[in-house]
């Protein structure tokens, strides 16, 4: 009896998993990957918080005359430009917040809440079904005991929420378990690889440091590159591929945002003197060659209009979102086999499949219908996956093919 009840746990456990996209780490790497995403996250909303601050520092005092050297709109917009980044740099730190206080109430460290776990608890169909029986039958004998009294606020609440639930929960539109991930991790791709390639090219016109346009230039083309190649190596372990990609993605974001402007602007701010808002070196101002570089600079590093804008803030909306989504996708596997009380529910369990298969002769007409109208919907959908898993390699090898023959 021990040793089928373990050999049944064993086969068992796996099932269940398989219905949610979880990679199960263990807690030594667990509590290595809670470190690098709240790291991360402190990172990402501190530089977006400083970037916020240095376009409200340049809308005060003289600033705005310094501005005019490099834009020829001045400083419009740029407070607009200024809230919007401290906002992104906002959700960082909320996130940060977020997982420092789940891990003190949990005991543990904790990637996902509470209510993230139950909703994946609850797209088990046994599950789902069982609780709405029991709140049918409370609300048979809560109606027998007072009237119901419609709520309007309750209604909306209840709506707003199933909308969201339909389309960012785990399993909605945008969820990580959605049938339609690949297309929306491919569309989100491609709007930030459009706007890293946007940000490449302005670089390769504005930077005079070729170290530098070398450095956008290769995060580019291994972006796309990687992109693909995730897409035809790890296709058959889903946990593990969209776990890594997002991750690569985020690094490259950062790589590509955050790395770069500092190594361009890091030596300006230490030559400039932010309390008498003006430069250490007085030389400095009446050498034209530098004066001119420090122009071309801040030029590629502040926005220069709102499309420009956008095409800034769009990476950092994609690494916000991708270690989100990372952290959704990660679990600790702590899986304990108990074969006392939980054995003889697992084998009633699969017991029941046998139970089933022998009793297909009766109905006739009914076993017949599915079996031949549920193979075709599934050769219909792999095929249509099939070509847009096709379609999302040789975009992204071509795009990153195309950009490094143009460049190089």
């Amino acid at each position: 009896m021990t040793s089928t009840t373990v050999l049944q746990q064993k086969s068992a456990v796996p099932r269940q998993r398989e219905s949610s996209l979880t990679l199960e780490l263990s807690p030594v790497l667990y509590a290595a990957a809670w470190v690098f995403i709240v790291l991360f996250h402190a990172v990402c909303g501190t530089f977006l918080i400083c970037v916020a601050m240095t376009y409200w520092y340049l809308t005060t005092g003289i600033a705005p005359f310094s501005v005019s050297i490099w834009s020829l709109r001045g400083i419009e917009n740029y407070r607009f430009y200024g809230v919007m980044f401290g906002i992104v740099g906002a959700m960082h730190g909320v996130r940060v917040f977020n997982l420092i206080v789940m891990s003190i109430r949990g005991r543990q460290l904790r990637l996902r809440s509470e209510t993230s776990m139950i909703r994946t608890l609850m797209s088990n169909p046994m599950i789902s079904k069982r609780l709405s029986l029991s709140n049918k039958n409370e609300a048979k004998t809560s109606q027998s005991a007072r009237q119901p009294r419609p709520r309007l606020t309750s209604l909306v609440v209840r709506s707003l929420a199933q909308m969201w639930n339909r389309f960012f929960s785990r399993q909605g539109f945008f969820g990580v378990e959605s049938e339609h991930s690949s297309t929306v991790y491919a569309l989100q791709e491609i709007l930030v690889a459009s706007s890293q390639t946007y940000q490449s090219y302005r670089a390769s016109n504005l930077l005079p440091r070729s170290e530098l346009n070398v450095i956008m230039v290769a995060l580019l083309v291994t972006n796309c590159w990687t992109t693909a190649s995730i897409q035809i190596f790890l296709r058959k372990s889903p946990e593990l591929g969209r776990v890594f990609t997002f991750t690569y993605d985020a690094l490259i974001g950062f790589g590509m945002m955050t790395i770069v402007p500092l190594l361009i602007f890091v030596p300006d701010i230490q030559a400039f003197d932010l309390p008498n808002r003006t430069f250490k070196n007085q030389n400095f101002i009446y050498d034209p060659v530098t004066l001119v570089t420090v122009a071309l600079k801040n030029r590629l590093i502040f926005a220069a209009g709102l499309f420009d804008f956008t095409m800034k803030l769009i990476p950092h909306l994609g690494i916000m979102l991708s270690m989100v989504t990372v952290s959704e996708l990660l679990g600790r596997g702590e899986v304990k086999v108990n074969p006392g009380t939980g054995g003889p529910n697992i084998q009633s369990m699969a017991v029941q499949p046998k139970a089933r298969s022998s009793n297909i002769d009766k109905p006739t007409g009914t076993a017949t219908l599915p079996a031949t109208s549920k193979p075709q919907s599934p050769v219909i959908f792999h095929a249509v996956l099939r070509w847009k898993h096709s379609i999302t390699i040789a975009v992204f090898s071509l795009w990153g093919a195309l950009f490094f023959s143009f460049t190089f």
